[in-house]
């Protein structure tokens, strides 16, 4: 879930309207944050939304995004944030969703739930919309025709994504704005848990040079890139520090660089070069923090040529000794 959290969160702020008019199934004129901080700021929610429909009604729009694991169980979470979203303005009316994401994540919530008395009936009783990602088909999100929801097919099941992927790709390039096109777009691939299809995705995308190489995409794939050299790492260590941790390493500075910064085939295999020499894993795993965080290619090159000196320095002290 922590993968896709600030994606999915990222997604609905963009493109709030959209998601309201599909999660309260009515027209809305416009949709405002709300401050998600309840009552002397002890609780938290997702998000919240002052949400006006066309027919005039004003209603807050609670979400939530919730996976597998939980500290507390989510009906109990869900009637404390919404028992306090009531105290704070009553007299709106309020909405809530709680996106459920991964593989069997809130399997049992059926988004009606109830305490009784001793004559076993209600004396309390709250209900919400579930929608569990992870059961929809994609084909349920390509029929809505809404482009702004489709980054979510990649939490859903794509029985075959030869077929449904070229579409959704096809539905997102009809989106005239080409900052919005590319968000989704970007999204899509944040939000895809097949490596595969992400693959299939990324291809097309290159093909027809439908995405650039934007801030969102950079750190989604830098944090990815470094939690495995991190991963590879502490495997690495535990078993020895092998030649192909090392060569991973390399391989992942060297596509850290060319998604940012696009190097010409001669700097790329100068830089190739180089790279082959250096051994310490330690080197690597700073290398690739300077990759993600240098403003340019030059400023990587001389961060690389320092390390080489060191390494250099350190071998010829080592030698002397």
């Amino acid at each position: 879930m922590a993968s896709t959290d600030n994606p999915l969160k990222q997604l609905v702020e963009s493109c709030i309207t959209d998601f309201a008019t599909w999660l309260l199934d009515s027209a809305v004129l416009d949709a405002q944050p709300l401050n998600v901080e309840l009552l002397a700021q002890t609780v938290r929610v997702d998000q919240l939304y002052r949400v006006t429909l066309v027919d005039g009604r004003v209603i807050k729009l609670h979400i939530e995004f919730q996976g597998i694991r939980t500290h507390e169980p989510m009906p109990l979470r869900m009637l404390d944030y919404m028992t306090r979203l009531v105290k704070l303005d009553p007299a709106l009316d309020l909405h809530s969703v709680v996106f459920y994401v991964g593989a069997g994540a809130g399997a049992d919530d059926k988004g009606i739930h109830a305490v009784n008395g001793p004559d076993s009936k209600p004396v309390i009783q709250w209900r919400y919309h579930i929608i569990q990602l992870w059961k929809m088909k994609a084909e349920e999100l390509l029929a809505l025709h809404q482009p702004a929801l489709l980054p979510l097919v990649g939490q859903t099941k794509i029985d075959n994504p030869e077929l449904i992927l070229p579409q959704v790709v096809d539905e997102l390039k009809t989106v005239s704005d080409e900052m919005l096109r590319k968000r989704l777009l970007t999204g899509l691939l944040a939000l895809m848990n097949d490596k595969g299809a992400a693959q299939m995705i990324e291809t097309m995308l290159e093909k027809e040079e439908l995405l650039t190489d934007t801030p969102f995409l950079q750190k989604i794939r830098e944090e990815a890139r470094t939690k495995a050299l991190a991963d590879g790492l502490a495997a690495g260590k535990a078993e020895g520090i092998n030649e192909g941790a090392r060569s991973s390493a390399r391989r992942d500075i060297l596509n850290v660089l060319k998604w940012r910064f696009d190097p010409s085939i001669s700097r790329y295999e100068q830089i190739q070069q180089v790279l082959n020499t250096i051994h310490a894993l330690e080197r690597l795993e700073t290398l690739l923090k300077l990759a993600v965080q240098a403003t340019d290619l030059d400023g990587f090159q001389k961060g690389l040529q320092a390390v080489v000196s060191q390494s250099s320095n350190q071998q010829a002290n080592g030698d002397k000794q």
